[in-house]
């Protein structure tokens, strides 16, 4: 197995542990890992002369796709955004959400917090909107 396979798959375990375990599943990590499944691919049809330049742009591509993707909010800064209004917040689950436009950067999950006296509010990771239910 080649190392960039090896890479490749570690990158990509990495952001899904990430996006589950910081993120509640808001960031939108399918286009960096399906831009580090094509360069794997195309890795495999390389010239050997070529090698640093696709290594460079592929770092930088899939570097600013991360970086796209990840929500303004995990899912600790918004309960401590929360914790300021509301008292005693606890995160519930998170929620499939629609938009008015699409775009693959913009998250399609809010998370679900409920209070002590057993309100429902809804947190826009990328906005940081909130919405009681």
């Amino acid at each position: 197995m080649k190392w960039w396979w090896m890479v490749g798959g570690v990158v990509i375990a990495s952001l899904l542990t990430i996006n589950a375990q910081w993120y509640g599943n808001a960031a939108t990590f399918g286009v960096p890992i399906g831009w580090i499944i094509m360069l794997l691919v195309l890795a495999q049809f390389r010239k050997p002369t070529s090698t640093p330049w696709a290594v460079s742009v592929g770092v930088m591509s899939v570097g600013v796709a991360i970086l796209l993707s990840i929500p303004s909010y995990s899912l600790a800064e918004a309960e401590e955004t929360l914790s300021k209004t509301y008292n005693d917040v606890e995160y519930m689950e998170s929620v499939p959400t629609t938009g008015g436009e699409w775009n693959p950067f913009s998250p399609r999950v809010g998370y679900r917090f409920e209070t002590e006296s057993g309100d429902s509010i809804l947190f826009i990771p990328d906005s940081g909107k909130t919405f009681e239910l």
